[in-house]
């Protein structure tokens, strides 16, 4: 049975350590001229969700099945600039659930549970960022009801000021 919960300060991180270096393998698969896996430490994984325990406006939240941690799901909420309509936007900054997990509802449980933190905290939208190559992950937002707000693109700067040709553009 899969409880979903909020990280304790006292749970052993083991588990969301294994799963963030997934995480970012992951991604490094679908962009591995930008993320370096090899360069991931332990103690910068464990800072990260630690923070997450004393941040009112922050939060991680676990599926535990078997005293293990199976996915989790890291959310904020921050205020916006005067100029925006919104107030206070939420943020999904990753959602992970251990590949031999997946197909079983584990990740739209994590999403709901941070929408139930979003509006705990009077957001009414949020935003998640993923890779254009990562399907699977567009798909599961779109059923979740999400769309495109905005593209983020990714060039490459020339080794010298030549007026060479140009990489060609990546497929994704």
């Amino acid at each position: 049975m899969i409880t979903i919960r909020p990280l304790a300060a006292d749970d052993d991180l083991g588990d969301l350590i294994a799963l963030s270096r997934a995480f970012f393998q992951e991604y490094e698969g679908h962009h591995e001229e930008f993320f370096c896996i090899g360069d991931l430490r332990d103690e910068d994984v464990v800072a990260f969700f630690r923070r997450s325990l004393d941040d009112e406006d922050g939060c991680t939240l676990i599926a535990v099945e078997g005293g293990h941690a199976v996915g989790y799901v890291t959310a904020y909420v921050r205020e916006q600039a005067r100029s925006y309509r919104v107030a206070r936007v939420g943020a999904i900054s990753g959602l992970m659930v251990r590949a031999d997990c997946r197909r079983r509802g584990i990740a739209a449980r994590l999403h709901a549970a941070a929408l139930a933190f979003f509006r705990e905290r009077g957001a009414t939208l949020y935003t998640v960022y993923t890779a254009t190559a990562n399907r699977g992950a567009l798909a599961f937002y779109a059923r979740q009801g999400m769309a495109p707000l905005l593209t983020t693109l990714l060039g490459q700067v020339p080794a010298d000021d030549s007026e060479g040709e140009r990489p060609a553009p990546r497929e994704t």
